[in-house]
């Protein structure tokens, strides 16, 4: 692989990096149309339990409606990204832990692993799939080891 080829990788990878961190700190801060303008028009998103929603309009709508409704604190924060690329389209996988305050006070932890798609449009990195493999939503004081002892 010739330098030229390493460093344009090595930018992509960078830029799907700051991708997945501008997701956490649009749906963190609230802001429902960054947030959205993170995903590719015929994106899909499958949050399990949560819900599936398709284009970039219902992926709105699911931060507002959905995230924004049950939770009036989060702080995404991800870790150990795999991160795969094939031209102009490349998968990833990041650990997520989100300590989070529901809208009716309690606070408690959401923690999984996200697997991405994403595309090159226009020559910009957008989330083309996100399914979200939840290990545990558990109760700030409870904790979550009961739930994963059970899995």
């Amino acid at each position: 692989m010739s330098i030229e080829d390493r460093l344009t990788r090595l930018e992509h990878r960078e830029a799907i990096t700051e991708l997945r961190a501008e997701y956490c700190y649009r749906i963190d801060a609230r802001d429902w149309d960054g947030y959205a303008a993170l995903f590719a028009e015929d994106a899909h998103l499958d949050f399990g339990p949560v819900g599936t929603y398709t284009g970039r309009d219902q992926v709105r709508n699911f931060a507002e409606n959905v995230v924004g409704e049950q939770h009036s604190f989060l702080a995404h924060m991800v870790h150990n990204p795999i991160i795969e690329i094939s031209g102009k389209t490349a998968t990833g996988k990041w650990y997520f832990e989100v300590p989070c305050t529901l809208n009716d006070g309690s606070a408690g932890w959401i923690q999984g692993i996200y697997n991405d798609e994403y595309r090159l449009i226009d020559g910009e990195w957008l989330f083309s799939e996100v399914v979200a493999d939840f290990n545990y939503f558990a109760e700030y004081k409870e904790g979550w080891a009961e739930i994963v002892a059970d899995n």
